[in-house]
């Protein structure tokens, strides 16, 4: 709450400024930074590996509550003490083969862009109650402003640099969640926006000034009243209707090979043959599909004779095209691809990955980075060039939408691909390197929920684990044993129809990140101003 004091007038006649008090909720910067730390803890316990999803919201709460009635700069130290908790606790798995120096370059970069956020959201704290302070502004206006500018850190951080890496948005934590189901209507994005808005509402509510006695319990009830109201008027709105159209047999192979980039064991002959061998149980099944995940054919089946050979002995045995991972070179470059291979006729698809990972499947500015970390850099010894081609695989006349990796963490391309007419969709992934981690679970939270956003099934397929297969309402219709090699073989539901997100996910998320970025400097300049 922001109050107004005004001092006396001076003797000279001069009228007097209004001097904004401290909100009543503002904590001292030491326990603020507590808060702040103990709130980036909590909020990583929401996304997988300990999955408690409804810790979102008493996460975003305690950061915003650290933030309320500070300034600019000491709200950037708040947000970045809580970013550097948060990130250093959600993926703490990259460290498992390269050690702390990627941790500690990720997570303080990323941390930097929560901590300017924080600053952002401090300054809209300020304006808002120096602007309307009034319930109105505390109540209607600042969780609406507060939800914008926290998505727009997210946006940002995920698009920038170097294609940025969108991996710690507060609804990607609610796959499994009775909120999940919106991102259908909102988008990822827009029910990050969704979720802030709520726990900024509950923010609020807390913290707007109290009465006395029976004044006070009244004002406790109608503030629970307030808060039960908001929420489920969010859970009412309706599951986005889909349209079925029939089904799709397709069989996804987790081969359990050691394809770690960094694993000592690592043979690219030996996994084709361990992932050949895996594929055995799939002949006789009827598969419309066959499934292999990402890099399963490392000798690039576009030149390699041998690997050809394996592809078609398993595409004629099997009586169904195969869909492999591949890194394959052309034009004196390299690709991570997914190509299609069919029996009798070779490959007849190929996408190449259009996000090649930063400082994991290539150096951008080698140059200038290497010397920074010259021994960790050198271990990259390709880069992968982005793709230009079209994710969409047609098999038959099914329209296959192919995302390989990351690709399931970018908003333009999941939802490109069903825009541009993909009926399901294939996750390949190669999660080796990341062992028994979290990376494995939380990626294929990411695909959950892009299942429910677009409206499509989804067959995650991975190397080692988290190879499974969702419905296009989120459900787990069949699941590998992680670290075993098995065979999945599922008739996923074909849908068609686009929905809201599809339309305008993409749209909406750049509108609040224009509208997040700008708004609490126009709110500053205008709050400075009245103030003068």
């Amino acid at each position: 709450m922001t109050g107004v004091l005004t001092r006396p007038a001076p003797e000279s006649g001069r009228a007097a400024r209004p001097i904004p008090l401290r909100g009543a909720a503002e904590l001292p910067l030491p326990v603020a930074l507590l808060v702040s730390a103990a709130s980036g803890l909590v909020l990583s316990f929401a996304f997988p590996g300990a999955s408690i999803w409804v810790l979102a919201f008493p996460g975003v709460g305690g950061a915003l509550l650290a933030l309320r009635g500070r300034g600019f700069w000491s709200g950037t130290l708040t947000g970045f003490v809580f970013g550097v908790v948060f990130w250093f606790s959600l993926v703490d798995w990259v460290t498992l083969f390269l050690g702390p120096v990627p941790l500690l370059a990720l997570g303080t970069l990323e941390a930097c862009f929560v901590g300017l956020g924080g600053g952002l959201l401090a300054l809209v704290y300020r304006s808002v109650g120096r602007l309307w302070p009034n319930p109105v502004g505390r109540l209607a206006l600042t969780p609406l402003l507060v939800a914008a500018t926290w998505t727009t850190r997210e946006v940002v951080a995920g698009t920038w640099p170097y294609g940025g890496f969108d991996w710690s948005a507060v609804s990607l934590s609610q796959s499994t969640s009775p909120f999940a189901y919106l991102s259908a209507w909102f988008g990822t994005t827009g029910l990050s926006f969704v979720l802030v808005w709520l726990t900024a509402l509950g923010v609020a509510l807390v913290t707007e000034p109290r009465g006395l006695g029976v004044q006070r319990a009244q004002s406790t009830l109608s503030r629970l009243l307030a808060a039960t109201v908001a929420c489920g008027a969010v859970l009412a709105i309706p599951l986005f209707p889909l349209t079925v159209t029939g089904s799709m047999r397709i069989a996804a192979v987790q081969p359990n090979t050691h394809a770690g980039y960094f694993d000592p064991k690592y043979s690219p002959a030996g996994n084709l043959r361990q992932t050949v061998l895996a594929t055995e149980p799939v002949v006789g099944t009827g598969a419309d599909l066959v499934v292999w995940p990402e890099g399963a054919a490392m000798y690039d089946p576009i030149h390699d004779v041998g690997t050809q050979q394996q592809l078609q002995i398993v595409a004629q045995a099997v009586g169904a095209p195969l869909l492999t991972g591949a890194i394959t070179q052309r034009g004196g470059k390299t690709y991570n691809s997914s190509l299609l291979w069919t029996s009798g006729a070779g490959i007849t698809a190929l996408y190449d990955k259009v996000r090649p990972v930063p400082f994991g499947e290539y150096v951008p500015d080698r140059a200038f980075w290497t010397p920074f970390a010259p021994d960790l850099l050198k271990l990259i010894g390709r880069d992968y060039t982005p793709g230009t081609r079209s994710s969409i695989v047609d098999v038959g006349r099914v329209r296959v939408g192919v995302n390989i990796c990351f690709d399931v963490v970018d908003d333009g391309l999941i939802l490109g691909s069903v825009a541009d007419g993909a009926e399901v969709l294939v996750a390949q992934t190669n999660n080796a390197d990341f062992g028994h981690t979290d990376e494995n679970e939380q990626q294929l939270a990411i695909a959950r929920l892009r299942a429910i956003e677009t409206g499509r099934s989804l067959m995650s397929d991975s190397t080692v684990a988290s190879t499974t297969a969702i419905g296009p309402d989120g459900r787990t219709l069949a699941a590998a044993r992680p670290f075993t090699a098995q065979a999945l073989v599922v008739d996923l539901p074909l849908a068609k129809g686009i929905t809201p997100a599809v339309s305008f996910g993409v749209p909406l998320g750049a509108t609040i990140a224009i509208l997040g970025g700008i708004l609490p400097l126009l709110l500053t300049l205008l709050a400075r101003r009245r103030r003068s």
